[in-house]
């Protein structure tokens, strides 16, 4: 009886192994049939009757040749970008940067860095305005431009130097950014070499001007009748190159040394552009074209008045010439609240600002125009000018093309801004005009 009791005991735990075993075996299979589901590929399928772990082993050794490969194809995309003229570096989502190339280094001054050791951006560049835009396009997850002055060396106590730089940015996998970087400071060299010598030019060449304004005002009373008209052309032409170089001249002292230029003072800016409009009234109402203003009875700011007043009669003259006969130019004034984003810096824009916006019911700006309507000397398209009528006072000109020019640059000297859109109702042109209020 116990020799009976001692067998069936050992049967069982025998039978009770071999089946955890099998039961072990079948799961392991399991797992291993799931893993290979997951590495398996449309060529893997004609080996699908070899046994799971040769199916494996040739897994592992594709999967390995993968990784040779992928390690192969990033060497090689490393050793381009490292010998690329422009500068890259690629940051990831703790802000620490993970690789950059020799013009990086050159251009941010980056002298510490080194792969195996993970720096934060802002530990080897000391630029607030690249961590901003790297910020930006991880949270809006779009790809951005910056155009900025770097200043390399300050923080090291060594002798600092600024140069203008311009970053891109876009958006890679799981919050890593990639940046490039190209140096700006030969094109601002270029703009500013060409602005000085057209300053210098204008400003050699407003005397000779001066010089036969005053013959041709002599000529005009001195010649006999017949002869009047050509001296009054020439007086007319002459006067219309003075303000030509007159204009060269104040966006010349406006780009290089705008604040040095400006006298602010406290004024109600309502009260100025009604008598900007009032100085233009009679050509208006010779047309019909009504000036219909909304805003605030009176908003004083801190601005240069004269400038000002030029900027308005600019851009109310813009509006007069393409506006239709009995047509329409607004005026819309808002003043704006803005919360001071809490950002490490602190966020620099100004917390209180005025919208200024003017537009007209006239055919607005044409899709070509629009990129070049601040740049100077540009014209637009002549069919989008209002054809004179035998009742307008205004007979149709071309203009010296330095008007909104000059408009922008008064802008950015106040710490403003101005863009031109079509207008979304009318659409005629329209400005939009941002300033901030002291």
């Amino acid at each position: 009886m116990f020799l009976a009791i001692f067998i069936a005991a050992i049967t069982g735990l025998f039978v009770g192994a071999g089946t955890g075993y099998l039961w072990r075996q079948a799961h392991v299979r399991q797992q291993l049939r799931q893993v290979l589901d997951v590495l398996e590929t449309d060529e893997d399928r004609e080996y699908i009757s070899l046994p799971i772990i040769s199916q494996l082993r040739r897994r592992a050794v594709f999967s390995q040749q993968q990784q040779y490969q992928l390690q192969q194809q990033l060497f090689s995309w490393q050793s381009l970008l490292e010998v690329a003229p422009i500068g890259y570096l690629q940051i990831d989502a703790e802000n620490q940067v993970l690789w950059c190339n020799q013009s990086a280094k050159h251009l941010l001054q980056i002298q510490k860095w080194d792969s195996a050791q993970a720096r934060l951006l802002l530990e080897l560049v000391r630029s607030y305005e690249l961590d901003r835009l790297i910020n930006k396009t991880r949270s809006a997850q779009v790809a951005s431009e910056l155009v900025w002055q770097f200043h390399a060396g300050y923080h090291e106590g060594t002798s600092s130097r600024s140069i203008w730089l311009k970053a891109s940015s876009i958006p890679l996998a799981d919050g890593t950014i990639g940046v490039f970087v190209e140096s700006q400071q030969e094109r601002v060299d270029a703009a500013t070499a060409r602005e000085r010598w057209l300053g210098d030019l204008a400003h050699e060449i407003r005397t000779p001007l001066t010089v036969i304004h005053l013959l041709a005002e002599t000529l005009q009373s001195k010649v006999t009748p017949d002869l009047t008209r050509w001296a009054s052309q020439i007086l007319r032409e002459t006067n219309r190159l003075i303000d030509l170089v007159q204009h060269f001249l104040e966006l010349s002292q406006l780009e290089s040394s705008a604040t040095q230029h400006l006298q602010l003072v406290e004024v109600d800016f309502v009260k100025l552009i009604n008598d900007v409009w009032h100085t233009l009234e009679p050509i208006a109402k010779q047309r019909q074209i009504e000036f219909i203003y909304q805003g605030p009875v009176q908003l004083m700011l801190k601005i240069d008045a004269a400038r000002f007043t030029q900027a308005a009669i600019n851009l109310f003259d813009n509006s007069l010439k393409y506006c239709p006969d009995r047509g329409h130019i607004w005026m819309d004034i808002q003043r704006w609240e803005l919360e001071l984003v809490t950002t490490n810096p602190p966020s620099t824009p100004p917390n209180r600002q005025v919208w200024i916006d003017l537009y007209d019911d006239g055919a607005g700006f044409t899709p070509t125009d629009l990129p070049y309507i601040f740049d100077r000397l540009y014209r637009g398209d002549v069919s989008r000018q209002r054809q004179p009528t035998s009742t307008s006072m205004i007979a149709q000109t071309t203009g010296s093309g330095l008007g909104l020019a000059i408009v922008r640059q008064i802008m950015l000297a106040h710490q403003g801004t101005i863009v031109a859109d079509n207008h979304p109702t009318t659409g005629g042109a329209w400005f939009r005009i941002s300033l901030p209020i002291s």
